[in-house]
């Protein structure tokens, strides 16, 4: 993989520090359902919570946009908190609901500038851009530093999230997919990822 437009492992050690006790964004003495229950009773998810709920504020204060984006975008946040709290229909409610935490956080990163303005006040950075030899399309990158931390990776219509685990140097990080483990190494100014069935992209 080629090295990347930034350092990733300079980041990722900003984002390290000492944890605490976590509250999400709203009042647990008001929860409904069992998905803001759980929320409530889990610090990485409240953590979660807080971090998608900063984000999506700092989309919807940019002056610059128009009311009509604003009421999409209010459009949207409602769907997906509606989605999220669908995920008690999932087998894995709480995989789930990171899940859908993290790419609601890719995607505000993404799509709009103000959620990228206090990174140092966050738990999340990116998207960065990866681009592997040989790979079909470009990969974006956004990390998350919880407990475990997590790298997010989308390119073309696939979706990749991987847990961060134990690793000699640098940050690795694994999935297990329908079809293999999947990997990805962050070390310093370069990156390595392997997909089920085919080869390892990187140096």
């Amino acid at each position: 993989m080629l090295p990347r437009r930034i350092l990733l492992g300079a980041v990722l050690g900003v984002l390290t520090g000492a944890g605490h006790a976590a509250s999400p964004s709203f009042d647990c003495k008001r929860a409904e359902g069992q998905i803001e229950q759980m929320i409530c009773k889990d610090d990485t998810l409240a953590k979660l919570d807080k971090e998608t709920t900063r984000l999506y504020g700092l989309a919807l204060d940019a002056r610059s946009m128009s009311t009509s984006r604003k009421k999409t975008l209010l459009a949207e946040q409602r769907g997906w908190i509606k989605g999220r709290n669908d995920c008690w229909k999932a087998s894995d409610a709480r995989a789930c609901t990171t899940a859908e935490y993290i790419d609601r956080i890719h995607l505000l990163r993404q799509n709009f500038a103000g959620p990228r303005t206090q990174d140092a006040k966050g738990i999340t950075r990116g998207p960065f851009s990866v681009r592997c030899p040989g790979a079909d399309a470009l990969i974006l990158a956004t990390f998350v530093q919880t407990e475990p931390g997590y790298a997010y990776l989308t390119w073309l219509d696939k979706k990749l999230l991987l847990s961060q685990t134990r690793a000699a140097s640098g940050a690795r990080y694994a999935a297990t997919t329908d079809a293999g483990e999947a990997m990805f190494w962050d070390k310093g100014p370069e990156a390595q990822l392997e997909l089920p069935g085919k080869p390892r992209s990187g140096p």
